[in-house]
């Protein structure tokens, strides 16, 4: 079959992405651009769902220039740039105010890049009931977790209902990384339980430090790396920092909560290192004892599938998880804890029990879970539903 074009509605911004935030849609996009079966991608910045999201990605998006590509278009609510012969990337700010508006002017563009045999691959699922005007042959949407369930979009749950509903009536092609989010859409014949990947040379490359912040911990080591929010459960780390006063807790990662970061470094044995690029990642996971996923139990959480998990075992380190937080497809390779006394007693277990051959085991535990792989799975499905 011919190569098809796609336009991708990301869950985060291109400029996000060179500025080292790391996700699913990432990764994809990077396979998809990859891949010669794709001929042409329009990637579409995260829409904004309210007017301070807005300004920021006025400011972000539009009037600010990527540091790669060439600026084709631009007014004062839009950007159009050229990556490369087979990537652009699109910015607009008006989305909150009119989706309606927005797909007319996403359709705009497509024509004047003329793609052919379109495919919309979606990660944002508050745009997908506006989709159908873009004139695409396929619908994939890609559920990376359940959106209605997430914190930071409680204003937006009957909205966010409304096109999961949508999705599981329209869309050709459903992606999930977990299996519970199967249910979501019913398990419909059309849903796929895709889990994530890892890059693994990114994370098996051994990396020599740039930064005193961590080399000069005592160890052992217990480490988290990622955003420290709602669902992180910053209690039971205090609480496993004084039972463990000899260990050392390394929190990599912002902290979006004040009180949370107070809490955290009301133990002195709690350094919490901040953000840290997709590039500078391995270095600091590398120089981790033990692993953790100390994710709350929550209904949210039960729809994930966490890229650190597969990150953490590329790089050959034992990794203790919350049960139920996405981590139990490795099972025979991690430690799942219910509680905090079950995380005490299995980082314990986890530094004695750690060897060269369980190192082996863990980092083999990951190896057909390379994106490439992930991405060819998903291709293969989307080809086969279009020669239909």
């Amino acid at each position: 079959m011919h190569p098809f074009d796609v336009i991708m509605l990301n869950m985060s911004s291109y400029a996000e992405w060179l500025h080292g935030v790391n996700n699913r849609n990432y990764h994809v996009l990077d396979e998809l651009v990859r891949s010669s079966d794709v001929r042409r991608i329009l990637a579409v910045d995260y829409p904004p769902l309210t007017f301070k999201r807005a300004l920021r990605n006025y400011k972000e998006n539009v009037l600010m220039s990527l540091p790669e590509g060439k600026v084709r278009y631009r007014s004062l609510t839009e950007r159009l740039t050229e990556i490369s012969d087979k990537l652009s990337v699109y910015s607009n700010c008006t989305f909150y105010k009119s989706p309606e508006r927005f797909m007319q002017r996403l359709k705009a563009v497509a024509e004047r890049l003329e793609l052919r045999d379109m495919v919309v691959w979606s990660f944002f699922p508050p745009a997908m009931k506006h989709t159908g005007s873009l004139g695409q042959r396929l619908t994939v949407f890609d559920a990376v977790d359940n959106w209605a369930e997430h914190s930071s979009y409680r204003q937006f749950v009957p909205m966010l209902k409304e096109n999961y509903a949508y999705i599981k009536e329209k869309a050709d092609i459903i992606f999930t990384v977990a299996d519970e989010l199967q249910k979501l859409f019913d398990n419909q014949p059309n849903v796929y339980w895709i889990p994530n990947g890892v890059d693994l040379a990114h994370y098996q490359t051994p990396r020599r430090l740039v930064n005193r912040d961590i080399a000069d911990i005592q160890r052992p080591i217990v480490g988290y790396i990622g955003i420290i929010q709602d669902r992180v459960d910053v209690d039971m780390i205090v609480d496993l920092a004084r039972m463990n006063p000899d260990k050392s807790f390394v929190m990599v990662g912002p902290v979006w909560s004040d009180r949370d970061k107070q809490r955290l470094e009301t133990r002195e044995n709690v350094h919490v290192l901040g953000y840290k690029s997709y590039d500078e990642a391995p270095a600091y996971i590398q120089q981790f004892d033990v692993a953790l996923i100390p994710h709350k139990v929550s209904t949210f959480i039960t729809s994930t599938n966490p890229m650190k998990v597969y990150e953490y075992l590329a790089c050959g380190k034992p990794v203790v998880a919350t049960r139920h937080s996405g981590a139990e497809m490795f099972q025979d390779a991690v430690y799942l804890a219910a509680d905090t006394a079950e995380f005490h007693s299995s980082i314990g277990r986890a530094l004695v029990e750690d060897s060269s051959d369980k190192q082996r085991m863990r980092r083999d535990a990951v190896r057909e879970y390379s994106w490439s792989a992930t991405v060819s799975q998903m291709l293969m499905i989307v080809k086969k539903k279009l020669t239909y």
